[in-house]
């Protein structure tokens, strides 16, 4: 079992200009030992790897990206059918900020229904939560895309669970025991919600181009993820996403942004906020941005694993012993 006091678990962000390759695991690497010391070294310095071998089956994959491309290239007007609103937090939206900037792309969001059934109709009352209910273009919209996303959307939970389990192992935890009961109530009352992201070429030459006043725009301007872990799906061919090198601010040169440049066949892990507190700070929640590109279309797909409404993620006593708790208990909901 992993010693969470070893030299390797130091919860601070690369730092060397020379260290700019992102962790790369592979999920089936049959020496487990190997497996969390990789995991675990990953999650306490970058806080994101690429993982290889996960299981999502490719052939959904790809029907999940082709999908996706068609919902977003449907007709403006059918996509603002799908709005969401101060009623409700999921659907459409073209006008999120981050840190106070507009984001430079279109975005759906799809959750865990309320009734956590999917076979019951969206609008059904028992799927009312506190995020709201499923929006989804009809079937002669877009063919078959609610029942290709609520595919990936659970095989995403499901590779989402054993990796929270094994990170816990990584720090220690004993399977079954008193500090895994809240990946037990996660798996039952997860709250995770799947982003589908349309990022449209920013070309500011192009005098057809609007943007807003201010700095030039970012896909999504630097930000943490606020659930347990986070898995992405992103274009192979297109290197926007980038993690932050340094610690505690928003700030930065840009030889301080590392590019996740994807390997075909893998998704992207980081881990977020929920990870963080629940480890008292030994994983970290990394920073990182989406830049624009000026002549390509990019697609992404984050899948947030969030604890149940009513969880309350505090430190591990076993995180603890030698160091005192640096965070309060948080609620999630």
């Amino acid at each position: 079992m992993t010693n969470i006091t070893d030299d390797t678990t130091n919860n601070t962000p690369p730092l060397k200009d020379d260290d700019d390759e992102i962790p790369v695991i592979d999920l089936s690497n049959p020496n487990t030992e190997q497996l969390l010391h990789q995991i675990l070294r990953a999650c306490t310095t970058w806080g994101f790897f690429q993982l290889l071998n996960h299981d999502i089956p490719l052939p959904l994959i790809q029907s999940y990206r082709e999908s996706k491309a068609r919902f977003f290239s449907l007709p403006y007007d059918t996509k603002l059918k799908l709005k969401r609103n101060a009623q409700n937090a999921r659907g459409y939206f073209d006008d999120e900020l981050t840190k106070r900037r507009r984001d430079w792309k279109e975005a759906l969001d799809v959750g865990v229904p309320g009734s956590k059934d999917w076979d019951t109709p969206d609008f059904d009352e028992s799927n009312a939560c506190l995020d709201g209910m499923n929006q989804f273009p009809t079937q002669e919209e877009c063919p078959n895309f609610r029942e290709i996303t609520v595919q990936y959307f659970e095989e995403c939970a499901k590779l989402s669970n054993r990796l929270a389990r094994l990170m816990a192992c990584a720090l220690g935890i004993r399977e079954g025991g008193e500090d895994a009961q809240i990946l037990d109530r996660m798996a039952l009352n997860h709250t995770s919600y799947l982003r589908m992201n349309y990022y449209p070429p920013c070309d500011l030459n192009d005098t057809d181009t609007v943007v807003p006043e201010g700095p030039p725009p970012l896909g999504i301007s630097p930000h943490r993820d606020a659930g347990f872990l986070t898995i992405l799906l992103q274009d192979d061919d297109c290197h926007s996403l980038q993690v932050a090198r340094f610690e505690d601010s928003d700030l930065g040169h840009d030889n301080s942004w590392v590019t996740v440049k994807p390997i075909p066949g893998a998704v992207t892990i980081n881990t977020g906020d929920m990870a963080m507190i629940w480890s008292n700070g030994i994983f970290r929640a990394p920073l990182h941005r989406v830049l624009t590109d000026p002549t390509k279309k990019r697609y992404s797909s984050p899948f947030f694993w969030n604890p149940g409404y009513n969880e309350l993620i505090s430190p591990l006593d076993c995180c603890s012993n030698e160091i005192k708790k640096k965070y309060r208990p948080c609620l999630w909901g």
